[in-house]
């Protein structure tokens, strides 16, 4: 039996690490079938009871059944597993699958839901049709010590009762600590072997000729959901957890000149990839302020590369309001405390359209490969990422207005630190080389 890394916790269900799976991810993800066969491979160790739930199922061929029929008459055939037209069970163990559908305006329906309080594995299939309502209810079913839900959901919205009710943070990538929550799609299993050439190839041709389609149906994208964004492929993918700080390594520190806020972000880069680790982000402040900050969190015994420094080309030029550039003022404050500079800045800042292709190229390239990465802690970068859009229509960024930013404050640092992140990034990766 084949398995894909990432839903390898699944077959670890006994270690108790886990209580709840969530899986989400478009066509080619296999997350129906890994979720189906970790049922399987519970239900032949020991006596359990496994209801699938699917909110619109009207009848059994709605349900995931004729997937275990499947999985029974192949690679689990002679494990002790049979079926009819409603269950499947393991005379072996006596475990057993039932299938249940309800709709949200049933209210006996819900009701029944309270009599299942004993079942050992609740797999939720197309979750994300699932309503805040039964949701409420089923979450507060699950009482049995041990018990185990799976849910396996599409993005088809960015506002899903799906990911409310159970606490995923899908940008941030970050879940309970007791949930196991993984997005997988078809570009990483495709040179796997795990899909057929058949279903490749299919895929490429509406990748090729209904590129919304393929990011709707294989990439989890919600409909229409790039249309209007600036940074059209983020994905949880950009955000890992796991990117440190380390002091040998060059810190490249890009910026944007702002007062209110001052915005810059700091990352590692390979030449191949950037790891943005932190941001700095600080209200009604001068440059002096800024580089101050930067030496309190990076002190100079603590920086043994260089600080590359990169950001806004307008920033070499004298301010009214200092005797100094603003890059002049990094220089001097940084130099006099021992740090090792080096500037990447362009002459003239480029169109912003550059800046945005050559970002977008870094996020998410043509060959489905990602090469910008950042820590779930640069919160306004991230936030960035999700909301900063054209105008409708038109290829203007969208800057907030006055009266937006007094209704949400969020908004104010909007736009900013995406200029200072792609600065630096079409700096060392222009779509087109001056």
């Amino acid at each position: 039996m084949y398995c894909y890394k990432k839903f390898k916790p699944l077959f670890e269900m006994e270690s108790g690490r886990f209580d709840t799976f969530a899986l989400t991810g478009g066509r080619g993800s296999m997350k129906t079938g890994h979720a189906v066969r970790s049922v399987m491979v519970e239900m032949m160790k020991r006596r359990l009871r496994v209801v699938c739930f699917r909110e619109t199922k009207t009848s059994q061929k709605d349900s995931l059944i004729n997937e275990f029929k499947e999985l029974i008459d192949g690679e689990f055939k002679g494990r002790g597993f049979v079926s009819n037209t409603e269950t499947i069970k393991n005379v072996l163990t006596g475990a057993t699958v039932t299938f249940l559908g309800l709709r949200d305006a049933n209210d006996n329906a819900r009701e029944a839901i309270k009599g299942l309080a004993q079942v050992d594995i609740w797999l939720v299939d197309e979750a994300q049709a699932v309503s805040a309502g039964v949701w409420d209810v089923l979450l507060k079913t699950i009482r049995k010590e041990g018990a185990k839900l799976i849910v396996i959901y599409n993005r088809i919205d960015d506002d899903l009762p799906v990911e409310k009710a159970l606490f995923l943070d899908y940008y941030n990538k970050t879940a309970p600590e007791k949930t196991y929550f993984v997005e997988v799609n078809y570009p990483e299993l495709e040179h796997t072997g795990l899909l057929s050439d058949k279903f490749i190839g299919y895929a490429e041709l509406v990748k090729k000729n209904k590129p919304d389609e393929f990011e709707r149906d294989y990439l989890n994208k919600p409909r229409g959901a790039n249309v209007a964004r600036v940074v059209k492929y983020w994905s949880a993918e950009n955000v890992v957890e796991n990117i440190r700080y380390f002091e040998e390594y060059d810190i490249y520190w890009s910026l944007d000149f702002n007062v209110n806020p001052a915005m810059s972000v700091l990352a590692h880069y390979d030449k191949k990839n950037f790891f943005v680790f932190d941001e700095i982000v600080l209200n009604n402040v001068i440059t002096q302020d800024v580089v101050d900050e930067f030496i309190s969190r990076y002190p100079p015994d603590k920086v043994k590369g260089v600080v590359q420094i990169c950001g806004d080309a307008s920033g070499k030029y004298r301010k009214t309001q200092s005797r100094y550039s603003d890059y002049a003022i990094i220089q001097n404050t940084l130099s006099r405390a021992n740090y090792q500079t080096n500037f990447n800045l362009r002459r003239f800042n480029p169109p912003i359209l550059n800046r945005i292709n050559a970002f977008n190229r870094q996020v998410f390239d043509v060959e489905g490969k990602r090469h910008f990465f950042v820590h779930p802690r640069c919160r306004w970068l991230i936030y960035n990422m999700r909301k900063l859009c054209f105008k409708p229509g038109s290829s203007i960024v969208d800057a907030p207005t006055p009266a937006e930013v007094e209704e949400d404050e969020d908004k104010l640092y909007l736009g900013h630190i995406f200029d200072a992140a792609s600065y630096m990034v079409e700096y060392f990766k222009p779509v087109v080389r001056e």
